[in-house]
């Protein structure tokens, strides 16, 4: 009879916390499926996945200062299975978001003024739940974590705020050179030597624990056998599993003390816009992040070559950072922080650039803004990608044969431009993003193949790879020479598609017609006939990927909004902070509860909800904690 374990444990605790790293860091996926990629087109088309624009205007945070193509996709496969996009089945414990702050001289009340909006997937119980701790003399902790780890994540005390949004690479694929004869043997300068094996038992409900024998690579372990894959993680460096720095922070008092605490913090890598009640607003990046021997982390380097294996881990003293800025504010939105050689390499695999060019352009301008402003921004619709992409795909067309609906359509889509807003009455944000879909799966599709669904659940790399197209490469052999034929051809195809689903008049046609915002339980479809109680409605929404106001959803599966803001925060920094905020659901995990999605009409609805400053008086009896 096996042994009854402890239902939570410390080591619980550090595990929770190493998959949150683990699914943050995300480039693991990257590297595999450009590795896959590589063996499957021509080494020119399959530039356009390593395409570096970042040199070009890109609105970045900080200024400057084997060929086996069937093993591959199947490695590939495999790998995918650890992205909760792909694989329901794995925890959704990721950091998108939105952060910023502005200082006091652009704010109209004369203090620092904070927002936040964490982006993850979407579901019943949210991924945050709300925390107010009030304790010693005057003291208090308000914000929002994750079931299972101590503290708070992003939060406030009776001094700071801060919120992280997620950055950094902190992983990499080597591609091994194994011996024929002794798997254990793995070549390095040359010369052959030993990895190093480990057995882990696994403990299965219901069943006898398995054992899994892991090989440890000079790289890191072994993760797949044909090809010979290791995985270079920072978390696997670290020295000791610690939550210090964690409770460090949530007790932080200013600046000093805030970059104390995340001189210390270990995973997952991320960026953190700050802001004091003196006045102080600033930004850092945090974690463990590696020295790399060679490239920028977007492809799996031959492991056998002491020159490509990492050579250290970047000093905290040495991670981007900067305080009170005179433009007066700082953003970050999971873009690229900075320009390539101006300080350590935090991550060439970032998301495109819509969401800071927009943040940037409305907190830049002149005037003073309150903390409406800040809630209005968070649920910002303007399409910064169709501001971007759009009039070259719309001056694309010049010149070819459209059809009489493609011409309206055209004609359509530049009226849209001055002001492209995704609303959810819009027709033309509607086009726009079926447009897209189109002309991505129009060029990449038969091409990658198997390779295809993968990509298209991808969305930082097919943004990056297909604007990269669109705006600097017009001659890539992607095209096939007929560039306008093929963006012609792709609208014909949104455009029936659309029509098929909405009817012929595309005046009538809308945003929120087909854009729908989902709230599921885990065990609302895995029960049959649970649905009704464990799951929200679908809701028609609008905004989409690319907008501030985040609607996303995956190019494999189009329209279907899956992650958004699970918190919306926004914060007046005066004594205590003031502070509004909303969750998707509600803060009880229960489905009869009355708290179980009591806040999702208001947080469909761009509301927010004051959060309490002064501990609760409570009517009858109370239990009080006192340490000794």
């Amino acid at each position: 009879m096996r042994a009854q374990r402890p239902h939570w444990q410390r080591s619980d605790v550090f595990a929770l916390g190493a998959l949150m790293a683990f699914q943050s860091a995300n480039n693991l996926q990257n590297e595999v499926l450009r590795l896959a990629l590589a063996q499957v087109l021509d080494s020119e088309r399959f530039s356009a996945f390593t395409a570096d624009d970042s040199t070009q205007a890109y609105p970045l945070v900080l200024p400057p200062s084997s060929k086996d193509e069937t093993a591959l996709a199947r490695t590939a496969r495999r790998v995918a299975l650890l992205d909760p996009e792909t694989n329901p089945r794995m925890p959704t414990l990721g950091f998108g978001s939105n952060g910023w702050v502005l200082a006091a001289q652009k704010s109209a009340s004369g203090l620092p003024l904070f927002a936040f909006d964490s982006h993850d997937e979407l579901g019943l119980p949210n991924l945050f739940y709300e925390v107010h701790l009030f304790f010693g003399e005057q003291r208090q902790l308000r914000g929002w974590s994750v079931a299972g780890l101590p503290g708070v994540i992003n939060g406030f005390n009776e001094h700071i705020a801060w919120g992280f949004t997620n950055i950094g690479d902190t992983q990499d694929v080597f591609l091994e050179q194994r011996s024929a004869d002794d798997p254990t043997l793995f070549k390095s300068a040359g010369a052959w030597y030993r990895a190093r094996s480990e057995s882990v038992s696994i403990a299965i409900a219901g069943e006898e624990a398995r054992e899994l024998r892991i090989l440890h690579t000079r790289n890191g372990p072994l993760i797949s056998d044909d090809p010979p894959l290791s995985l270079a993680w920072a978390v696997q460096r670290l020295p000791a599993p610690a939550l210090d720095s964690m409770l460090q922070l949530n007790l932080a008092s200013d600046w000093r003390t805030f970059n104390a605490a995340l001189d210390a913090f270990p995973a997952p890598s991320l960026n953190a816009t700050y802001a004091d009640v003196q006045g102080t607003i600033g930004f850092r990046t945090a974690g463990a992040l590696p020295l790399r021997g060679t490239g920028e982390g977007l492809m799996p380097l031959d492991g056998s070559q002491p020159a490509n294996a990492w050579q250290g881990m970047v000093a905290a003293q040495a991670m981007p950072q900067r305080v009170n800025p005179p433009e007066g504010f700082f953003a970050a939105a999971n873009a690229r922080v900075n320009r390539a050689g101006d300080g350590p390499l935090v991550s060439a695999d970032n998301a495109a650039p819509y969401r800071i060019a927009r943040l940037q352009a409305v907190l830049g301008r002149p005037g003073r803004f309150t903390l409406e402003d800040m809630q209005a921004l968070q649920m910002d619709r303007r399409d910064e990608q169709a501001a971007m992409v759009l009039p070259t795909l719309v001056q694309g067309l010049n010149g070819v044969e459209l059809s009489p609906r493609a011409e309206r359509a055209q004609a359509l889509l530049a009226n849209w431009l001055p002001d492209p807003v995704a609303d959810a009455d819009s027709a033309p944000a509607l086009l726009f993003q079926q447009w897209y879909l189109s002309l991505a799966e129009e060029l990449f599709a038969a091409d990658t193949g198997e390779l295809w669904p993968q990509l298209a659940g991808r969305s930082y790399l097919l943004n990056q790879a297909l604007d990269h197209l669109i705006l600097r490469a017009p001659d890539s052999p992607w095209w096939r020479g007929e560039r306008s034929l093929l963006l012609a051809r792709s609208l014909e195809r949104a455009l029936a598609t659309l029509a098929g689903k909405h009817g012929d008049d595309m005046s009538r046609w809308r945003l929120d017609e087909q854009l729908h915002v989902r709230l599921r339980h885990a065990l609302g479809d895995a029960a049959p006939g649970a649905g009704w109680l464990f799951n929200a409605a679908d809701v028609p929404w609008a905004g989409g990927p690319s907008t501030v106001g985040r609607a996303r959803y995956s190019y494999a599966r189009p329209f279907a909004v899956d992650a958004a803001a699970t918190v919306r925060v926004v914060a007046e920094m005066s004594k205590p902070p003031r502070v509004l905020a909303i969750m998707p659901g509600g803060q009880s995990g229960h489905p009869l509860s009355p708290y179980y999605a009591d806040q999702y009409p208001g947080w469909l609805a761009g509301a927010l909800l004051p959060v309490s400053s002064r501990p609760p008086q409570p009517a009858g009896q109370a239990l009080v904690f006192r340490p000794q």
